[in-house]
């Protein structure tokens, strides 16, 4: 996997988190996108940082 590939889940909840800080309607957004991309992006974080789950590197 490239770089970019690897960093596109982590921009985009940085992004997100962007969202979230902004004033109303954007704010509303960016919750709730959050809400549903936080399990995703935990489960993410846990497969790329220390091989659990199905994110987990080939080895």
């Amino acid at each position: 996997m490239s770089l970019l590939q690897r960093s596109l889940p982590l921009v985009g909840t940085l992004y997100l988190i962007y969202l979230a800080l902004q004033p109303p309607p954007l704010r509303w957004i960016g919750l709730i996108c959050l809400a549903v991309v936080t399990p995703v992006a935990v489960g993410w974080l846990l497969g790329n940082l220390f091989g659990i789950g199905p994110w987990a590197p080939d080895s």
